[in-house]
């Protein structure tokens, strides 16, 4: 179970004892506007170097994530910008449109603010609004934010480590695991080089697949959303998060206004693990829409549902 095994090497890192394993996969991708262009890939990072893709002039390396695991895209930085602080910008703005259609999706919080950001030798202090809670959904929302911020702020090498706080609070891996946070120390890329190695079985479809030798689920079942939450504003794509922890399949992302069904989506293969999808909004529907994902009963599962209620703003 990935969650539990994120957490598990968390804690390790936290205590001493985590691997300074290092290797994010850079798939190549490039963002200009709402315009998806895919390039040859630029290699990934050497696996246990500490130092950051060094990005062309002018371009910074964004961290979204996509199938729940982190993903670099890029940016270009506007005249008069640094690479970390533009970064971070795109950052915080989330995927576009274009992104968002290839499943690219982030952990960080809807209309999270940039506080302040500041410099200290080679270390960034950055300040902002919101993060995951920490004590919520073992931890791996925050650690995956976490991770998004401090490797988007490093990507240009002249930032080595960042410290992360919210509206003025420190906020790091003892925050995530429940201690202290009152002298949460910068964090580095080797600090959170765990979070890609801790990553499921990634399936095409967006599930992490339960492989036809994999051993049955005996545990309780689970079907969780980590995105949307209730209340979120929607305009043109709906983003689908979460995580599937059974025997079952397929997955079933509904659309509902006033009881009757508008859009679905299917993710048709049977799933366990992280799973993420995306729903394009039609152009007619706005206001109030009841987000239902499923998964049926089979013989050795039961049906599992989970409901968030969304409000479309239309294109």
């Amino acid at each position: 179970m990935r969650r539990l095994a994120v957490l598990a090497v968390l804690i390790l890192v936290v205590s001493g004892c985590g691997s300074a394993e290092d290797g994010i996969r850079d798939e190549g991708f490039v963002a200009a506007g709402d315009r998806a262009v895919v390039s040859p890939a630029t290699g990934a990072e050497d696996p246990g170097a500490d130092v950051a893709p060094q990005p062309a002039p002018g371009v910074a390396v964004v961290y979204f994530l996509r199938f729940d695991e982190p993903a670099p895209t890029r940016r270009s930085v506007p005249v008069g910008e640094t690479i970390s602080e533009s970064g971070l910008a795109a950052l915080l703005a989330g995927p576009t449109a274009a992104e968002r259609s290839l499943r690219y999706s982030t952990a960080i919080p809807d209309d999270t603010r940039l506080i302040a950001y500041a410099q200290e030798g080679r270390t960034a202090i950055v300040d902002l609004s919101a993060l995951p809670d920490p004590q919520a959904d073992e931890g791996t929302e925050a650690l995956l934010a976490l991770y998004q911020v401090v490797y988007t702020v490093t990507a240009g090498g002249v930032i080595d480590a960042v410290k992360v706080r919210v509206d003025g609070r420190p906020y790091g891996l003892g925050t995530l695991t429940g201690g202290s946070d009152a002298l949460e120390p910068p964090l580095t890329r080797a600090d959170l080089s765990f979070v890609v190695g801790a990553e499921a079985q990634l399936g095409s479809t967006g599930c992490a697949v339960a492989m036809e030798d994999a051993e049955p689920y005996t545990g309780d079942p689970v079907l969780e959303l980590t995105r949307p939450q209730d209340g979120a504003i929607v305009e043109e794509t709906l983003q689908i998060r979460g995580r599937l922890l059974s025997d079952g399949g397929p997955i079933v992302i509904r659309l509902l206004q006033d009881g009757l069904e508008v859009s679905n989506r299917i993710i048709d293969q049977r799933c366990r693990g992280a799973f993420s999808g995306a729903v394009p909004v039609p152009r007619t529907l706005e206001g109030p829409v009841e987000v239902v994902v499923s998964t049926p009963e089979t013989e050795t599962a039961p049906a599992l549902e989970a409901r968030r209620m969304v409000d479309i703003t239309g294109a």
